[in-house]
């Protein structure tokens, strides 16, 4: 049985509205051109030069890694450490594993839609001025849309 209070809803729903935010976070700040769909998004938790993190989640995977480095460093097992944390056992492995913070932070790939044919046409109708998703909607179920 599993069981979810308000409290936990809420934290759940908080940290992946920050790590989509994140992930989106150049498309906010700089609107495509003309309204076109982004083609590809960089992830922002991954600083540039590698020096210093960026972002919030960036910040709590650096003290994480060298929280995990010290505690292995003073002679704690990877399971002690676990144990001693409330974190799971993979996730110390993560951490001890990397050999800087800034391995932790996984790549945000775009995964494939089912709109990848048709996204060529959906933004030629964008930039055409048609914005109406229902409309769009609707001419992609009538089946007349060139996929490419």
């Amino acid at each position: 049985m599993q069981v979810a209070d308000r409290f936990h809803l809420w934290q759940g729903l908080g940290r992946t509205v920050e790590t989509c935010v994140a992930a989106h976070r150049d498309c906010l700040r700089h609107p495509s051109p003309s309204g076109m769909l982004p083609r590809a998004i960089p992830d922002p938790g991954r600083p540039q030069d590698g020096s210093e993190p960026v972002s919030r989640r960036a910040e709590r995977k650096k003290a994480a890694h060298a929280l995990v480095h010290d505690l292995l460093a003073q002679g704690h097992s990877r399971r002690a450490i676990a144990r001693h944390l409330g974190w799971g056992l993979n996730t110390v492995l993560r951490y001890a594993n990397a050999p800087s913070w800034q391995d932790t932070l996984r790549e945000n790939r775009p995964r494939p839609s089912r709109l990848d044919p048709y996204k060529p046409y959906l933004e030629r109708r964008f930039a055409a001025g048609c914005t109406s998703v229902t409309r769009l909607h609707n001419e992609l179920l009538a089946d007349n849309v060139p996929v490419t």
